[in-house]
């Protein structure tokens, strides 16, 4: 599974392979306003103490399906429930965190992918509410046109990474991409937040650290 692997560290943990995503031209591109509406996210009543999620990442497709499509996004097959216990990282169904990777439909600019580590964080924000058993979540946005890699798995351009503490922290009606990179910046960090190494350099993204900062 490629992932940044550093840890829990705070804003940009940098992949040492290049990585382009689809639109990154160099035109100092701005975010853009969030596409989904939080409002929108369909919420179940939470499930009993202990309550873990289907093992297969694929198999959250009818709860999460139509909003990852609104964004132009969909599941991957890779992923699901990790047991993190003893600092592994192995496929479980009795893991209590889950991992998602999201792939774009088509081709993703820089302010998409800028967006969506706010954006996919509210898709999900209902995860701990549903399976109280988790204790925590990650959600890889993946470069366009993975197809192409020849059955290689991609590295992600964005990962962010929440505990069920640091979730319940956030009022995920507004939210932003700002204050997530604050609070991945923070002293100690009150979220996981990594980006490859060309989306770091990114004019746009560098905009959104400074003035985080």
């Amino acid at each position: 599974m490629k992932r940044f692997r550093a840890g829990r560290l705070a804003v940009n943990v940098l992949l040492a392979t290049s990585l382009t995503a689809c639109g990154d031209d160099g035109d100092g591109a701005q975010p853009v306003p969030s596409t989904i509406d939080p409002a929108a996210i369909t919420t179940t009543e939470a499930g009993p103490d202990g309550a873990l999620p289907p093992a297969g990442a694929l198999e959250l497709g009818p709860l999460y399906g139509e909003q990852l499509a609104e964004l132009g996004l969909k599941l991957t097959d890779r992923g699901g429930l990790i047991d993190r216990s003893g600092g592994g990282y192995e496929p479980s169904p009795e893991g209590t965190h889950l991992a998602l990777y999201v792939a774009p439909v088509g081709d993703r600019t820089v302010p998409q992918y800028l967006d969506g580590i706010r954006d996919v964080a509210v898709v999900f924000a209902d995860v701990f509410e549903r399976w109280p058993g988790l204790e925590s979540y990650d959600v890889c946005q993946e470069p366009a046109g993975d197809d192409d890699l020849g059955g290689a798995e991609p590295l992600p351009v964005t990962q962010i990474e929440l505990t069920k503490e640091e979730a319940s922290a956030f009022d995920w009606d507004t939210v932003s991409v700002i204050d997530l990179v604050r609070a991945a910046q923070a002293d100690p960090p009150g979220l996981a937040l990594r980006v490859s190494s060309s989306m770091a350099r990114h004019p746009a993204y560098v905009g959104i650290v400074e003035e985080a900062s």
